[in-house]
């Protein structure tokens, strides 16, 4: 800025610049040992500054405060991108869930398939008049099965499924969700750095519009001390807005490159999203495979023979005499009771 002449100031103007250069060097003594003491905490004392300015920028948007004449930053094809990727992880997060389902399903639909081929088929059993009890029928099939269909080929199958639809559909389906994860904070850091670069624009046009107006009052007809006052409270202006230059600019090369990288990251994860054609198309293919490898199963020589079942403490005795007698025609039962003697 344009400054007057030493010339044009009086005796008392250098005694008041002499004193505020005492109380000046005075001030940078303490503040350099107050610098020095807090010197291992500059890294906190940074964070926090960091956040207040957040903090502050944030609010003054929120309230939009000066919003008829500061227009804040804001990258509109990042948004416009986010919000597009937020909308279509929501369709991903149902499409997961559907397929970790079906693989649970076919888990189990599998193993109760093989524990049914190797059950017992129910027994017949007939009344024997000579005997007077009933005597099991000889089956012809001993278990569902009846030699053709292999449980243990179908167990296997089902972990083979499980398998498959992990390795070819989930896992796919994760990863893409985890890059959308890692955009999200990437999306929160181009957030800070933005509000700390409005922030920083704020302070400059602040400072910028103070000096001019400092500037009209000085072309005033201000005379003696008050002259001198305006003059220092501009110079004092100019000193603090070209140091809110220095930060603006640091701010504004920070909040490019991470909109750059952010911008190219959010392109990335939507190219990525033109695959989940071919993660549908591979869990119906693994579908597909296993049933027909499935009916193949159903045709496996097996061994049919009656699985032994497991019994009670009490033993099988007590049980197959009730079927004995539940089986015998109402004539031929013979009930224990002392009142029929």
């Amino acid at each position: 800025p344009s400054l007057p002449s030493p010339t044009s100031t009086t005796t008392t103007t250098t005694t008041v610049r002499a004193r505020d250069r005492v109380i000046v060097n005075s001030s940078v003594s303490s503040s350099v040992m107050g610098s020095a003491s807090a010197s291992p905490r500059n890294g906190e004392g940074s964070k926090v500054h960091h956040a207040k300015r957040k903090m502050i920028e944030g609010m003054k948007q929120y309230l939009k405060m000066g919003a008829k004449r500061f227009m804040h930053t804001e990258s509109a094809r990042c948004m416009l991108m986010y919000d597009e990727v937020k909308t279509f992880k929501a369709i991903v997060d149902k499409c997961e869930k559907v397929c970790q389902s079906l693989r649970h399903a076919n888990d189990a639909f599998f193993q109760q398939v093989a524990s049914t081929l190797e059950s017992n088929l129910p027994l017949s059993f007939e009344y024997n008049p000579e005997t007077g009890a009933a005597e099991m029928v000889p089956p012809v099939q001993h278990t569902v099965a009846g030699g053709r269909g292999s449980g243990e080929e179908m167990r296997k199958l089902g972990e083979d499924v499980s398998l498959g639809l992990e390795g070819e559909v989930l896992r796919p389906i994760a990863a893409w969700k985890m890059h959308a994860e890692s955009v999200k904070k990437r999306m929160g850091e181009l957030e800070d750095r933005r509000l700390e670069l409005d922030f920083y624009r704020r302070a400059v046009e602040s400072l910028l519009a103070t000096h001019d107006k400092l500037k009209l009052q000085l072309a005033d007809n201000v005379d003696g001390t008050g002259k001198e006052r305006v003059e220092r409270r501009m110079h004092s202006t100019w000193e603090k807005k070209q140091s809110r230059d220095v930060k603006l600019q640091a701010s504004l090369a920070s909040y490019s490159a991470c909109e750059s990288e952010v911008y190219d990251e959010l392109r990335s994860l939507i190219a990525d999203a033109m695959h989940f054609k071919a993660y549908l198309n591979a869990a119906i293919s693994v579908q597909s495979a296993s049933f027909a490898t499935a009916a193949s199963c159903m045709e496996i020589p097996v061994e049919d023979k009656r699985q032994e079942m497991v019994v009670s403490a009490r033993g099988s005795g007590g049980a197959d005499a009730k079927k004995q007698n539940a089986a015998a025609p109402p004539h031929g039962r013979h009930d224990d009771d002392s009142d029929y003697e």
